[in-house]
């Protein structure tokens, strides 16, 4: 197939093993369409810096919008918004999406995925590996919220109730874990957030929901 490119809104760039977990929904005549999570061709699909690097220098933050330039599509079992990116070409940005725009990107869904299987130290935060058939989805963006953040020993959880259900996952957007993970232990509270949620591969038979990108109102 030849080489394409979308127009994406970034709406998570998120720590996976050494590289980022990018995500993102199209942007056609100023609305949102599909989500599109642009891979590697590595064993878990994760982006290096070169992978994702500006044209313009740098790389992409989440609520820029940028040009990406695709291969094919490449879906994953419930990842089904997983595509191959083109090797060896520069993202080109084309501009910013302000915070009060993300209501128009929202996912209107009743609940994030499965619910009722948790973690030690988590709340309906993974689905068990047998029940993932059923899914055709892994990304989910939700909110305004209210978030809260429990930070121990540098690592960061978002707690929320979305739709009279709680959850608390584990945070893997860089930007919260840099500004929160070197904080006292504590809990710290954000009143108004969009969070996107990412539903991970199986990890010791289960996949783990994921807040991939936790975004306030100061961040654009």
């Amino acid at each position: 197939m030849a080489a394409f490119s979308k127009t994406l809104v970034v709406l998570a760039n998120s720590c996976k093993h050494n590289g980022r977990c990018v995500a993102g929904k199209e942007v056609t005549h100023r609305r949102f369409g599909a989500w599109i999570r642009p891979t590697s061709n590595r064993p878990t699909g994760e982006l290096s810096a070169f992978d994702q690097r500006l044209v313009s220098g740098g790389q992409p933050a989440v609520l820029d919008v940028v040009d990406v330039p695709l291969s094919r599509p490449a879906p994953a079992g419930f990842q089904a918004e997983n595509v191959l990116i083109a090797p060896g070409a520069g993202w080109v940005r084309r501009g910013r999406l302000s915070w009060a725009s993300l209501r128009q990107a929202v996912d209107a869904c009743d609940t994030l995925w499965l619910n009722g299987y948790s973690s030690v130290a988590g709340c309906n935060d993974r689905v068990p590996g047998a029940r993932l058939d059923a899914l055709d989805s892994s990304l989910r963006l939700i909110g305004p919220l209210c978030v809260d953040l429990h930070v121990t020993a540098g690592k960061v959880r978002a707690r929320f109730d979305y739709r009279r259900t709680v959850y608390n996952l584990s945070v893997t957007d860089p930007w919260i874990k840099a500004a929160y993970g070197p904080r006292m232990d504590g809990w710290f509270r954000l009143d108004q957030a969009f969070v996107c949620v990412s539903l991970a591969p199986v990890w010791h038979g289960y996949a783990y929901k994921l807040a991939a990108a936790i975004i306030p109102p100061n961040a654009d």
